[in-house]
Protein backbone atom coordinates (compact mmCIF):
# COMPACT_ATOMS: atom_id res chain seq x y z
CA UNK A 1 0.00 0.00 0.00
CA UNK A 2 1.46 3.34 -1.11
CA UNK A 3 2.21 6.27 1.67
CA UNK A 4 -0.26 8.31 0.13
CA UNK A 5 -2.77 6.47 0.61
CA UNK A 6 -2.17 4.91 3.95
CA UNK A 7 -1.71 8.71 5.11
CA UNK A 8 -5.36 9.22 3.34
CA UNK A 9 -6.45 6.61 5.98
CA UNK A 10 -4.76 7.79 9.11
CA UNK A 11 -6.47 11.17 8.03
CA UNK A 12 -9.98 9.36 8.12
CA UNK A 13 -9.31 7.35 11.08
CA UNK A 14 -9.07 10.86 12.70
CA UNK A 15 -11.59 12.41 11.28
CA UNK A 16 -14.32 9.68 12.76
CA UNK A 17 -12.70 9.91 16.20
CA UNK A 18 -12.84 13.98 16.47
CA UNK A 19 -13.17 14.06 20.28
CA UNK A 20 -10.60 12.12 21.61
CA UNK A 21 -8.79 13.16 18.56
CA UNK A 22 -8.95 17.00 19.90
CA UNK A 23 -7.88 16.40 23.27
CA UNK A 24 -4.88 14.30 21.85
CA UNK A 25 -3.94 17.42 20.06
CA UNK A 26 -5.06 19.71 23.01
CA UNK A 27 -2.32 18.43 24.98
CA UNK A 28 0.23 19.04 21.79
CA UNK A 29 -1.13 22.79 21.27
CA UNK A 30 -0.63 23.70 24.89
CA UNK A 31 3.01 22.10 25.14
CA UNK A 32 4.11 23.81 21.69
CA UNK A 33 2.79 27.18 22.80
CA UNK A 34 4.19 27.24 25.88
CA UNK A 35 7.93 26.30 24.50
CA UNK A 36 7.52 29.39 21.82
CA UNK A 37 6.10 31.35 24.41
CA UNK A 38 8.72 30.94 26.91
CA UNK A 39 11.74 30.91 24.78
CA UNK A 40 10.53 34.09 22.74
CA UNK A 41 10.91 36.12 25.92
CA UNK A 42 14.59 35.22 25.97
CA UNK A 43 15.61 36.20 22.65
CA UNK A 44 12.94 39.40 23.44
CA UNK A 45 15.64 40.17 26.58
CA UNK A 46 17.97 39.54 24.67
CA UNK A 47 17.09 41.56 21.47
CA UNK A 48 16.21 44.58 23.93
CA UNK A 49 19.32 44.78 26.25
CA UNK A 50 21.86 44.49 22.84
CA UNK A 51 19.40 47.98 22.00
CA UNK A 52 20.28 49.77 24.64
CA UNK A 53 23.52 48.60 24.84
CA UNK A 54 24.40 50.01 21.35
CA UNK A 55 22.23 52.77 22.42
CA UNK A 56 25.27 53.87 24.79
CA UNK A 57 27.83 53.87 22.39
CA UNK A 58 29.54 50.99 21.09
CA UNK A 59 32.90 52.96 21.62
CA UNK A 60 32.34 53.95 25.07
CA UNK A 61 35.20 51.90 27.52
CA UNK A 62 34.16 51.44 30.91
CA UNK A 63 36.83 50.57 33.94
CA UNK A 64 36.14 50.38 37.72
CA UNK A 65 38.07 49.22 40.66
CA UNK A 66 37.39 45.79 41.74
CA UNK A 67 35.39 42.78 40.85
CA UNK A 68 32.00 43.91 41.74
CA UNK A 69 32.48 47.84 41.47
CA UNK A 70 30.58 47.71 37.66
CA UNK A 71 27.48 47.88 39.35
CA UNK A 72 28.09 51.45 40.77
CA UNK A 73 28.82 52.69 37.56
CA UNK A 74 25.76 53.49 36.12
CA UNK A 75 26.64 52.61 32.12
CA UNK A 76 24.93 48.99 32.73
CA UNK A 77 25.22 45.83 34.60
CA UNK A 78 28.03 44.10 36.10
CA UNK A 79 30.86 42.03 34.05
CA UNK A 80 30.93 38.05 34.90
CA UNK A 81 35.06 38.76 34.20
CA UNK A 82 37.20 41.57 33.72
CA UNK A 83 38.74 42.17 30.10
CA UNK A 84 42.00 39.84 30.14
CA UNK A 85 41.47 39.34 33.50
CA UNK A 86 40.16 36.39 36.27
CA UNK A 87 36.46 36.30 36.71
CA UNK A 88 36.91 35.62 40.39
CA UNK A 89 38.84 38.75 41.20
CA UNK A 90 37.59 40.22 44.29
CA UNK A 91 40.59 42.32 45.60
CA UNK A 92 39.02 46.26 46.05
CA UNK A 93 42.00 48.17 44.69
CA UNK A 94 41.46 51.83 44.02
CA UNK A 95 42.42 53.89 40.96
CA UNK A 96 43.56 57.57 41.75
CA UNK A 97 43.07 60.57 39.96
CA UNK A 98 46.69 60.71 39.08
CA UNK A 99 46.70 56.70 37.63
CA UNK A 100 43.14 58.01 35.57
CA UNK A 101 45.18 61.17 33.90
CA UNK A 102 48.41 58.44 33.09
CA UNK A 103 45.63 56.66 30.87
CA UNK A 104 44.76 60.01 28.50
CA UNK A 105 48.04 59.28 26.92
CA UNK A 106 47.44 55.15 25.38
CA UNK A 107 47.03 54.75 21.75
CA UNK A 108 43.31 55.47 20.76
CA UNK A 109 42.02 56.94 23.66
CA UNK A 110 39.67 60.18 22.23
CA UNK A 111 37.65 61.47 25.80
CA UNK A 112 39.01 60.35 29.19
CA UNK A 113 36.08 60.94 32.17
CA UNK A 114 37.44 60.35 35.63
CA UNK A 115 33.75 59.74 37.45
CA UNK A 116 33.17 60.11 41.32
CA UNK A 117 29.91 59.09 42.27
CA UNK A 118 27.29 58.57 45.04
CA UNK A 119 23.59 58.34 46.32
CA UNK A 120 22.80 62.01 47.79
CA UNK A 121 18.87 63.48 48.98
CA UNK A 122 17.87 65.23 46.16
CA UNK A 123 14.96 68.18 46.73
CA UNK A 124 13.11 69.99 44.22
CA UNK A 125 9.68 71.69 44.51
CA UNK A 126 9.36 69.89 48.54
CA UNK A 127 10.18 66.71 46.67
CA UNK A 128 12.68 64.21 48.10
CA UNK A 129 14.10 61.52 46.62
CA UNK A 130 17.47 59.24 46.66
CA UNK A 131 19.09 59.28 43.47
CA UNK A 132 22.81 58.69 42.11
CA UNK A 133 24.66 61.72 41.30
CA UNK A 134 28.12 61.68 39.02
CA UNK A 135 30.44 63.62 39.40
CA UNK A 136 31.97 64.15 35.23
CA UNK A 137 34.43 65.78 33.58
CA UNK A 138 32.91 68.78 31.26
CA UNK A 139 35.61 67.96 28.37
CA UNK A 140 34.12 64.52 28.28
CA UNK A 141 30.60 65.07 28.61
CA UNK A 142 27.99 64.10 26.98
CA UNK A 143 30.03 61.98 24.81
CA UNK A 144 31.31 59.55 28.10
CA UNK A 145 27.43 58.86 28.26
CA UNK A 146 26.58 58.06 24.44
CA UNK A 147 23.65 60.53 25.35
CA UNK A 148 23.00 63.86 23.17
CA UNK A 149 21.31 66.52 24.90
CA UNK A 150 17.44 66.96 24.36
CA UNK A 151 16.89 70.60 26.14
CA UNK A 152 19.13 73.10 27.38
CA UNK A 153 22.96 71.85 27.12
CA UNK A 154 25.52 70.03 28.85
CA UNK A 155 28.23 70.72 31.46
CA UNK A 156 30.87 73.53 30.58
CA UNK A 157 34.41 73.93 32.13
CA UNK A 158 33.14 76.84 34.34
CA UNK A 159 30.76 75.39 35.65
CA UNK A 160 30.74 74.72 39.15
CA UNK A 161 26.78 74.32 40.70
CA UNK A 162 25.42 73.09 37.26
CA UNK A 163 22.82 69.76 36.60
CA UNK A 164 22.36 68.06 33.85
CA UNK A 165 19.31 65.68 34.61
CA UNK A 166 18.85 62.10 33.11
CA UNK A 167 15.56 61.77 30.95
CA UNK A 168 13.56 60.00 33.52
CA UNK A 169 14.52 61.90 36.44
CA UNK A 170 13.73 64.86 34.54
CA UNK A 171 10.12 63.68 33.66
CA UNK A 172 9.27 61.50 36.31
CA UNK A 173 11.03 61.95 39.29
CA UNK A 174 10.42 65.58 39.48
CA UNK A 175 8.65 67.18 36.91
CA UNK A 176 4.74 67.19 36.92
CA UNK A 177 4.22 69.63 34.10
CA UNK A 178 6.38 69.71 30.80
CA UNK A 179 9.85 68.66 31.32
CA UNK A 180 10.53 72.16 30.27
CA UNK A 181 9.63 73.50 33.92
CA UNK A 182 12.29 71.82 35.36
CA UNK A 183 15.16 73.51 33.52
CA UNK A 184 17.25 76.66 34.60
CA UNK A 185 15.58 75.94 37.84
CA UNK A 186 17.44 75.17 41.34
CA UNK A 187 17.86 71.38 42.91
CA UNK A 188 19.15 70.24 45.71
CA UNK A 189 21.85 67.75 46.17
CA UNK A 190 22.49 66.76 49.47
CA UNK A 191 21.61 70.32 51.06
CA UNK A 192 23.63 72.50 48.32
CA UNK A 193 21.64 74.06 45.49
CA UNK A 194 22.33 73.32 41.64
CA UNK A 195 20.85 75.06 38.50
CA UNK A 196 19.69 72.95 36.07
CA UNK A 197 21.61 73.83 32.24
CA UNK A 198 20.13 70.46 30.38
CA UNK A 199 18.34 67.28 30.23
CA UNK A 200 19.22 63.94 28.62
CA UNK A 201 17.73 62.29 25.62
CA UNK A 202 16.20 58.92 26.78
CA UNK A 203 18.05 55.99 26.33
CA UNK A 204 15.57 54.02 26.94
CA UNK A 205 18.14 51.59 29.19
CA UNK A 206 16.34 49.74 32.13
CA UNK A 207 19.46 48.87 34.03
CA UNK A 208 20.35 51.92 36.15
CA UNK A 209 21.22 53.86 33.24
CA UNK A 210 21.52 57.55 31.92
CA UNK A 211 18.11 58.53 32.49
CA UNK A 212 18.09 57.45 36.04
CA UNK A 213 21.16 59.89 36.56
CA UNK A 214 22.21 63.17 37.49
CA UNK A 215 25.08 64.50 36.30
CA UNK A 216 27.16 67.41 37.84
CA UNK A 217 31.13 69.38 37.68
CA UNK A 218 33.27 66.72 38.87
CA UNK A 219 35.48 69.00 40.99
CA UNK A 220 32.70 70.39 42.90
CA UNK A 221 31.55 66.25 43.55
CA UNK A 222 34.83 65.68 44.79
CA UNK A 223 34.17 68.33 47.62
CA UNK A 224 30.36 67.50 47.68
CA UNK A 225 31.09 63.71 48.36
CA UNK A 226 34.38 64.07 49.87
CA UNK A 227 36.48 62.31 47.72
CA UNK A 228 39.34 63.72 46.44
CA UNK A 229 41.62 60.75 45.61
CA UNK A 230 39.89 58.23 44.10
CA UNK A 231 37.62 57.41 41.14
CA UNK A 232 34.62 55.82 41.37
CA UNK A 233 34.81 54.85 37.56
CA UNK A 234 36.85 55.99 34.20
CA UNK A 235 34.50 56.16 31.22
CA UNK A 236 36.72 56.50 27.84
CA UNK A 237 35.70 57.33 24.62
CA UNK A 238 37.85 55.35 22.18
CA UNK A 239 39.09 57.63 18.91
CA UNK A 240 36.47 56.64 15.64
CA UNK A 241 37.62 54.74 13.67
CA UNK A 242 39.69 52.88 16.64
CA UNK A 243 38.80 49.76 17.96
CA UNK A 244 37.56 49.82 21.20
CA UNK A 245 38.53 46.45 22.31
CA UNK A 246 42.06 47.03 20.92
CA UNK A 247 42.18 50.17 22.82
CA UNK A 248 40.75 48.46 26.48
CA UNK A 249 43.37 45.89 25.93
CA UNK A 250 45.46 48.89 26.20
CA UNK A 251 44.27 50.75 29.07
CA UNK A 252 44.28 47.23 30.69
CA UNK A 253 47.48 46.97 29.96
CA UNK A 254 48.73 50.31 31.29
CA UNK A 255 46.75 49.89 34.26
CA UNK A 256 47.97 47.09 35.57
CA UNK A 257 51.74 48.55 35.03
CA UNK A 258 50.43 51.33 36.99
CA UNK A 259 48.96 48.83 39.98
CA UNK A 260 52.22 46.40 39.76
CA UNK A 261 49.98 43.36 39.34
CA UNK A 262 49.54 40.48 36.27
CA UNK A 263 46.42 39.52 34.37
CA UNK A 264 45.86 36.82 36.43
CA UNK A 265 45.35 39.14 39.34
CA UNK A 266 44.09 42.00 38.25
CA UNK A 267 41.97 44.04 40.64
CA UNK A 268 39.50 46.41 38.00
CA UNK A 269 37.78 45.71 35.39
CA UNK A 270 37.64 46.94 31.88
CA UNK A 271 34.47 46.65 29.90
CA UNK A 272 33.16 47.09 26.22
CA UNK A 273 29.99 46.79 24.80
CA UNK A 274 31.31 43.49 23.10
CA UNK A 275 32.09 42.02 26.10
CA UNK A 276 28.88 43.02 27.49
CA UNK A 277 27.12 41.77 24.66
CA UNK A 278 28.73 38.59 24.86
CA UNK A 279 28.14 38.18 28.75
CA UNK A 280 24.23 38.88 28.03
CA UNK A 281 24.04 36.62 25.30
CA UNK A 282 25.43 33.53 27.21
CA UNK A 283 23.12 33.97 30.04
CA UNK A 284 20.02 35.11 27.67
CA UNK A 285 20.70 31.55 26.19
CA UNK A 286 20.53 29.84 29.58
CA UNK A 287 17.47 31.28 29.98
CA UNK A 288 15.94 30.35 27.32
CA UNK A 289 17.17 26.42 27.71
CA UNK A 290 15.97 26.74 30.95
CA UNK A 291 12.66 28.10 30.33
CA UNK A 292 12.49 25.92 27.13
CA UNK A 293 13.25 22.29 29.92
CA UNK A 294 10.53 23.93 31.88
CA UNK A 295 7.68 24.11 28.82
CA UNK A 296 9.02 20.62 27.66
CA UNK A 297 7.56 19.31 30.26
CA UNK A 298 4.29 20.08 29.25
CA UNK A 299 4.76 18.83 25.56
CA UNK A 300 5.85 15.81 26.78
CA UNK A 301 2.39 15.63 28.92
CA UNK A 302 0.53 15.95 25.54
CA UNK A 303 2.74 13.05 24.35
CA UNK A 304 1.69 10.76 27.15
CA UNK A 305 -1.64 11.98 26.00
CA UNK A 306 -1.01 11.21 21.88
CA UNK A 307 0.16 6.94 23.56
CA UNK A 308 -3.05 6.79 25.44
CA UNK A 309 -5.23 7.95 22.22
CA UNK A 310 -3.29 5.42 20.58
CA UNK A 311 -3.71 2.50 22.60
CA UNK A 312 -6.91 2.90 23.02
CA UNK A 313 -7.33 3.44 18.89
CA UNK A 314 -5.62 0.35 18.36
CA UNK A 315 -8.14 -1.80 20.72
CA UNK A 316 -10.98 0.07 18.47
CA UNK A 317 -9.68 -0.50 15.34
CA UNK A 318 -8.58 -4.50 16.35
CA UNK A 319 -11.01 -6.07 13.89
CA UNK A 320 -9.95 -2.72 11.34
CA UNK A 321 -6.68 -3.97 11.75
CA UNK A 322 -7.53 -7.98 10.89
CA UNK A 323 -9.40 -7.20 7.98
CA UNK A 324 -6.63 -4.97 6.60
CA UNK A 325 -4.19 -8.28 6.96
CA UNK A 326 -6.53 -10.50 5.92
CA UNK A 327 -6.60 -8.96 2.29
CA UNK A 328 -2.83 -8.63 2.15
CA UNK A 329 -1.79 -5.88 3.73
CA UNK A 330 1.35 -6.18 5.21
CA UNK A 331 2.56 -5.85 9.21
CA UNK A 332 4.79 -3.15 8.19
CA UNK A 333 1.82 -1.37 6.46
CA UNK A 334 -0.28 -1.28 9.20
CA UNK A 335 2.18 -0.37 11.60
CA UNK A 336 2.79 3.11 9.06
CA UNK A 337 -0.66 3.36 9.41
CA UNK A 338 -0.83 3.71 12.90
CA UNK A 339 2.41 6.29 12.75
CA UNK A 340 0.87 8.25 10.16
CA UNK A 341 -2.05 8.72 12.43
CA UNK A 342 0.40 9.64 15.53
CA UNK A 343 2.38 12.08 13.22
CA UNK A 344 -0.64 14.16 12.28
CA UNK A 345 -1.79 14.50 15.90
CA UNK A 346 1.29 16.28 16.34
CA UNK A 347 1.03 18.26 12.94
CA UNK A 348 -2.02 19.48 13.79
CA UNK A 349 -1.59 20.30 17.14
CA UNK A 350 1.94 21.85 16.17
CA UNK A 351 0.08 24.15 13.46
CA UNK A 352 -2.29 25.10 16.15
CA UNK A 353 0.33 25.90 18.87
CA UNK A 354 2.12 28.14 16.88
CA UNK A 355 -0.93 30.07 16.25
CA UNK A 356 -1.62 30.28 19.93
CA UNK A 357 2.01 30.98 20.88
CA UNK A 358 1.67 34.95 19.19
CA UNK A 359 -1.19 35.31 21.20
CA UNK A 360 0.54 34.18 24.12
CA UNK A 361 3.23 36.71 23.06
CA UNK A 362 1.32 39.28 22.63
CA UNK A 363 -0.24 38.99 26.19
CA UNK A 364 3.55 39.08 27.88
CA UNK A 365 4.26 42.20 26.00
CA UNK A 366 0.76 43.68 27.99
CA UNK A 367 2.37 42.47 31.04
CA UNK A 368 5.78 44.37 30.26
CA UNK A 369 7.83 40.91 29.64
CA UNK A 370 9.85 41.29 25.68
CA UNK A 371 9.36 38.57 23.47
CA UNK A 372 10.14 37.76 20.12
CA UNK A 373 8.93 34.69 17.69
CA UNK A 374 11.63 33.80 15.03
CA UNK A 375 11.17 31.68 12.58
CA UNK A 376 13.41 29.05 13.84
CA UNK A 377 11.38 28.97 17.48
CA UNK A 378 8.28 28.33 15.37
CA UNK A 379 10.26 25.12 13.29
CA UNK A 380 11.19 24.22 16.56
CA UNK A 381 8.01 24.19 17.93
CA UNK A 382 6.58 22.28 14.83
CA UNK A 383 9.67 19.81 14.53
CA UNK A 384 9.28 18.60 18.26
CA UNK A 385 5.36 18.66 18.40
CA UNK A 386 5.73 15.85 15.31
CA UNK A 387 8.58 14.11 16.91
CA UNK A 388 6.26 13.59 20.23
CA UNK A 389 3.51 12.51 17.95
CA UNK A 390 5.79 10.14 15.72
CA UNK A 391 7.93 8.60 19.22
CA UNK A 392 4.28 8.57 21.00
CA UNK A 393 2.73 6.15 18.28
CA UNK A 394 5.73 3.98 18.09
CA UNK A 395 4.49 1.41 20.35
CA UNK A 396 0.87 1.36 19.74
CA UNK A 397 1.60 0.79 15.78
CA UNK A 398 4.08 -2.36 16.70
CA UNK A 399 1.18 -3.82 18.71
CA UNK A 400 -1.14 -2.98 15.41
CA UNK A 401 1.29 -4.76 13.44
CA UNK A 402 1.92 -7.83 15.36
CA UNK A 403 -2.07 -8.38 15.76
CA UNK A 404 -2.64 -11.84 14.03
CA UNK A 405 -5.63 -11.36 11.55
CA UNK A 406 -7.25 -14.87 12.46
CA UNK A 407 -7.47 -13.71 16.59
CA UNK A 408 -7.83 -9.93 14.77
CA UNK A 409 -11.06 -10.98 13.06
CA UNK A 410 -12.42 -12.94 16.08
CA UNK A 411 -12.21 -9.42 18.35
CA UNK A 412 -15.48 -7.72 19.35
Amino acid sequence: MKNRELLALAFNSLRHRSIRSWLAILGIVIGVASIISFMSISYGMSDQIKSQLSGLGANIITITSGGMSSQRMGMGPPMMEGFGGSSSTTKEAKITFSEADSLRSVTGVDKLDARVQSRATVSYNNRNSSLSVIGTEASAFPDSTGIKIMLGRGLEASDRYSAVLGFTVANTTFSKGAVEDILSKQIRINGVSFRVVGILNQSGATFSGPDNLIFIPQRTAKSLFDQEESVSSIVVVALQGSNPDTVAAALAKKLRELHGVSETNQDFQVTTATTMQSAISSMSSTLGIFLGAIASISLLVGGIGVANAMFTSVLEQTKYIGILKSIGTKSNDVMKLFLFEASLVGLVGGVLGVILSFFGSSLLGGFGLPSKITPDLILLGMGFSILIGAVSGVVPARNAASVAPVEALRYE
